[in-house]
């Protein structure tokens, strides 16, 4: 049997970035196709906003897209339109750039976000970064209370 190519172990395209203001190591990668949501990033901020398949108020929006009309970008747009404004006063969107977790600064080197997730370069650590994580998670990502009334 073969060993798979090194190529094939990165089919996240995972990849570091630095932060083009602070410096700060990130992570940049391709949003898994296993998980079962899509993310949307604030454009004003670092936030992130975890829409789910099955939640109730998606499903209504999915359903709601006429079948004609049917595309990602559309379904997109019908999302942003229903999420509740982020925090900082910004809107979450699809293809809102994918900033800095330090200092906020938009990262250029991401040219193309939609579908791209960046994450702390501690991410990346063989130590145990559970605690870390649960931290940074619980601060930039939204998971509940997404819609607007």
């Amino acid at each position: 049997m073969s060993q798979p190519d090194e190529d094939d172990d990165n089919w996240l395209n995972g990849e570091e970035v630095a932060c083009p203001e602070c410096h700060e190591r990130l992570y940049r990668l391709d949003h898994s196709p296993l998980l079962d949501c899509y993310f949307l990033y604030c454009d004003s901020c670092p936030m992130r906003v975890d829409v789910g398949y099955y939640d109730s108020t998606f499903v209504t929006i999915a359903d709601a897209v006429p079948s004609q009309d049917r595309t990602y970008a559309t379904l997109m747009a019908a999302l942003e339109a229903r999420l509740r404004r982020c925090d900082c006063g910004g809107r979450f969107r699809d293809s809102a750039p994918r900033r800095c977790h330090r200092c906020s600064t938009a990262l250029t080197a991401i040219s193309a976000p939609s579908g791209v997730d960046v994450w702390p370069g501690w991410w990346t650590d063989e130590t145990d970064t559970g605690s870390l994580e649960e931290a940074f998670t619980a601060r930039y990502f939204r998971t509940e209370n997404l819609w607007e009334h």
